[in-house]
Formats: C-alpha cells, structure tokens, sequence
C-alpha cells in the first residue's frame, strides 16, 4: 500500500513540472509575439509622418542598369537565410529601415541569404501544367488508335517514333517551362535589399 502513495506521489509530481514547464513556454511564445508587435509598433512609431516602408531588391546590371523587384506589405515572400537550405515562406508584416517583419519573426536584410520570385506569367503556369498532359495523351492516343482501328495490318498497342518525337517535345517542353516559373536571387554585391518609402 504505501508503494503505491509513492507512485501517486511521483505521478502529481511529475505532472505538475510538466504542466508548469508548458506554462513557461505558452509565456515564452506570447512574450516572443509581444517583442514584435513591440518592434512592428516602435517601427511605425519612428516614422511619424505615417511613412509607409517596402521592402526593394535592386539588381545591378551592365551598363548602370537597375532592375527592381519591389515587395510591399502583405506581399507573400519566400526566402532562405544564410548558413540554413530551409526555404521559408509567409506575408510580410512590415518593413523596418533594416529589417523584415516576417513569420513572427523580426529578419535583418543582411541574413537574408536568398529571394525566390515567382514570375507572374500565366502561360508559364498553364503551359507548365498543359504541355506534359498533351504529351503523355498524345502518346497513349496513338497507342490505343490502332487497336479501335477496324483495318486490316493494323497492329494494336505499338510505339510510333513519330509519336515518340512528338510527345517527348511536349513534355520536356513543359517541364522547361515549370522550371522558369521560380527564379532564385542570391544576395551579394549586385543584389541587394533596401528599404524604401512608400509613396
């Protein structure tokens, strides 16, 4: 009997630091949440004539030539950091003068290791996705075809080099087009990120 109050005993015990150590990391994660709705407010409070930030990727090229992709609030972003491959995606929160506010996280631009922008283009989407389909039923139409066929020296179910050519240009045709659809932007002397004001 008494074995068994020491077993209850240890079983409350036990209970009890875990249910205070979940406690401590509920308050850790809200006061982690506060820190940067702190920041995001501190932010806009520094900006007192209402200054609206977005964040900017300027492209340096040839000849003096700026390309610039612009990033506003509310704008999904996806990116990696740098000394991590985890790619990391969400809405941007707001721009600081050197910071993104991002997953509930504060990010300075200068741990920003990648930008992956998606091109806009609908016929790189739908070709991406049509292209390969057209081709894998372009190729088993032919391949059924000659079975359904009522002629006479008509053999069912035969490859067709013809068909091979056809349907093999349309796929990789697809494939090349999913692989434009993403464009990966790596951060050095001619990328870089700014912060600018919104007009």
């Amino acid at each position: 009997m008494p074995m068994n109050i020491i077993y209850t005993l240890r079983f409350f015990v036990v209970l009890s630091l875990y249910v205070h150590t979940l406690s401590a990391q509920e308050q850790k994660v809200e006061t982690k949440k506060d820190s940067i709705k702190q920041s995001i407010n501190n932010a806009e409070k520094e900006n007192a004539d209402n200054v609206v930030r977005y964040m900017a990727l300027d492209m340096h090229r040839r000849l003096g030539k700026v390309k610039r992709v612009r990033f506003y609030r509310g704008n999904e972003l996806e990116f990696t950091l740098k000394g991590g491959r985890a790619r990391y995606k969400g809405k941007i929160l707001g721009v600081g003068e050197n910071e993104l506010f991002i997953l509930g996280n504060s990010i300075p631009f200068a741990n920003i290791d990648k930008i992956i922008v998606r091109n806009p283009s609908r016929f790189l989407y739908a070709g991406s996705l049509l292209l390969p389909v057209a081709g894998i039923g372009y190729f088993a139409m032919d391949m059924i075809n000659p079975a359904l066929d009522d002629s006479p020296g008509t053999r069912p179910f035969t490859v067709h080099r013809e068909a091979l050519f056809i349907s093999g240009s349309l796929i990789l045709s697809g494939i090349i087009l999913h692989l434009l659809k993403k464009r990966v932007y790596r951060m050095n002397k001619r990328r870089m990120l700014r912060s600018l004001v919104q007009f």
